[in-house]
């Protein structure tokens, strides 16, 4: 089974999320894409945070109606912060060690890996799938590659090597590390909340669901 596990911290979820959820599914062929809102970010401090309750409402009200996207509270149920590793462990349980498990990030958040709880042993369980907007732009290609594989080299494993032809990095281990390229969307969560927070329109940004319900709860403001 071939599946992908898409977490972050949906605050909120945005038109951005929902394209890279359609390109993973369909280029990698995924049976069931799950979103997974965490509970507490290890990583990073958002300047606010909605509760869970509600950025699972939104993720609700956003997801397409297809059978292959799934909503997973796995680590809102969780106590204590959402480590990547704890959440794969519970899928490998729940479909078996056979299951091929995708794991989209963008490339920030690939690049701090070396810090993540237990790294090495989610290399070996998981394939990330490295999300750029930059290397089909302003002739960056180059410099951006060159700069994944040498961090890729140094912090993670010499022993990979970078097919151009599959576009990713593959070891001796069996271990693969995807790059996907996404044509550029300029939209955060970041940006979502600051023009909220300034009285701007976000309804470009979000499905229309999502922005009526932040308009209803008063969110961001």
């Amino acid at each position: 089974m071939q599946l992908g596990l898409f977490g972050g911290t949906f605050n909120p979820i945005h038109n951005g999320h929902l394209m890279v959820a359609q390109r993973v599914l369909k280029d990698f062929a995924l049976d069931r894409l799950y979103i997974i809102p965490c509970l507490l970010p290890p990583h990073k401090h958002p300047t606010f945070l909605a509760p869970s309750t509600q950025r699972v409402g939104m993720i609700k009200l956003a997801l397409p109606d297809d059978a292959r996207y799934h909503l997973s509270d796995v680590e809102i149920k969780r106590r204590g912060p959402s480590y990547t590793i704890d959440t794969v462990d519970h899928f490998r349980t729940l479909f078996g060690h056979d299951a091929n498990l995708f794991l989209p990030m963008g490339m920030d958040a690939f690049l701090d890996i070396h810090t993540w709880k237990s790294y090495r042993r989610l290399l070996t369980w998981i394939q990330p799938v490295i999300v750029t907007r930059c290397l089909e732009a302003n002739g960056t290609a180059e410099d951006e590659l060159s700069r994944l594989d040498r961090y890729i080299c140094s912090r993670l494993s010499a022993d990979f090597r970078y097919d151009p032809s599959q576009s990713n990095w593959q070891n001796g281990s069996g271990s693969t590390i995807h790059l996907l390229s996404v044509p550029p969307v300029d939209i955060s969560s970041n940006q979502i909340r600051q023009r909220i927070g300034e009285g701007k329109n976000i309804a470009d940004l979000v499905p229309s669901a999502v922005d009526a319900y932040i308009e209803k709860k008063e969110l961001y403001r």
